[in-house]
């Protein structure tokens, strides 16, 4: 057993090295970029946590211990996944695209994600879920630890981009005013 502990904890810090190194390195390539990247990394982990889950119990891929559904339900669950793959990766880019530009709405967007989204994740899906109790690492499922890594990184995109997004603006609209009562 402490073996599998190990294994996990290793594995689960392989999958936390992505979003250290993106803070890490957020004054060398620019907070925005920074940003960007932790968006993506957190889309991935949730796209192979939730799409990836769901389409491997739709597909039959692994035991079906608590999910017995009928045909069509299935194919619904299935879709769901195809749609939530489809709608995470247009949000990293929509996301990516609109942060380079050091747009607000993209800022308030990925802060309404991360409020709703996270707190419906962790009150219907965390330790103590009402629709399934995850627990947090270590956890000796290896991708269970996984979960929470996507609010993680959201949560690091949102603080390192926030100076960069806000603060330009701030500046913009003071010298603007310093001007006006100079002229």
């Amino acid at each position: 057993m402490p073996q599998v502990i190990f294994a996990t904890a290793v594995f689960y810090a392989a999958f936390c090295l992505p979003i250290v190194v993106l803070i890490a390195a957020q004054r060398r390539i620019g907070a925005v970029n920074a940003a960007s990247g932790l968006v993506v990394y957190g889309v991935l982990v949730m796209l192979y946590e939730h799409a990836g889950f769901t389409f491997t119990y739709t597909l039959g891929g692994l035991p079906q211990e608590g999910f017995v559904a009928p045909p069509h339900a299935r194919i619904h669950a299935f879709m769901a996944a195809v749609y939530a793959t489809i709608g995470m990766v247009a949000f990293a880019v929509m996301w990516s695209t609109l942060l380079r530009q050091r747009s607000h709405l993209a800022w308030y967007v990925l802060l309404a994600a991360v409020i709703v989204g996270g707190s419906v994740e962790v009150v219907m899906n965390g330790p103590a879920g009402l629709l399934y109790r995850h627990t947090s690492p270590p956890n000796p499922i290896a991708g269970a630890n996984l979960l929470w890594l996507y609010l993680v990184a959201w949560v690091g995109a949102l603080l390192i981009s926030r100076r960069a997004v806000f603060g330009a603006e701030t500046s913009r609209k003071t010298r603007g005013e310093h001007r006006r009562q100079i002229g």
